[in-house]
Formats: C-alpha cells, sequence, structure tokens
C-alpha cells in the first residue's frame, strides 16, 4: 500500500513537473531535477499518509510549503536561482 501511494504521487508530480515551462532541454541535469523533485514531494506525501493524515491535510500542507518556497523566493530569488543552477 505504502509502494502504491509513493509510485501514484510520484507519477502525479513528474507529470505536473514534466511540463515544458519547467524543463530544460539544453541543461542535462534536467532530467535529475525532473526525478528528485517528486520523488522527495512523493515521499512526503507517503509520510504524511503513514501517520494518517487526511487528503484535505496534505493539500494544505502542500500549499503551506508552496506560499513559503515563493515567499523565500521573493526575498532570496538570486541566490536560490545560483543554487539550482549548480545542480
Amino acid at each position: 500500500m505504502i509502494i502504491g501511494t509513493f509510485i501514484f504521487y510520484f507519477i502525479l508530480f513528474a507529470i505536473v513537473f514534466s511540463y515544458p515551462g519547467f524543463r530544460n532541454k539544453k541543461d542535462k541535469r534536467s532530467i535529475f531535477k525532473l526525478l528528485t523533485i517528486p520523488a522527495i514531494l512523493g515521499l512526503g506525501m507517503v509520510f504524511l499518509t503513514v501517520i494518517k493524515v487526511y487528503f484535505v491535510y496534505k493539500i494544505l500542507a502542500l500549499l503551506v510549503v508552496l506560499v513559503t518556497f515563493v515567499l523565500s523566493y521573493w526575498q532570496w530569488g538570486n541566490q536560490i536561482r545560483r543554487l539550482w543552477n549548480k545542480f
């Protein structure tokens, strides 16, 4: 059940992050990013499933993380961009 949940969320996030706006075809590391980000998010969702967090709270947790990331990017965009380009 846990593996199935991970695979479901991994595929869901991989589809979301595979849109052309998220990829850079010229960069060889984009495949690594395409697989790493959905894997980390999938593991987070599996962790929330294991501790029996309801679906609504999972969505709220993702929204809080997203808002935190957006505000962090707004404040430290140049540093985050340089770090992102290193990977």
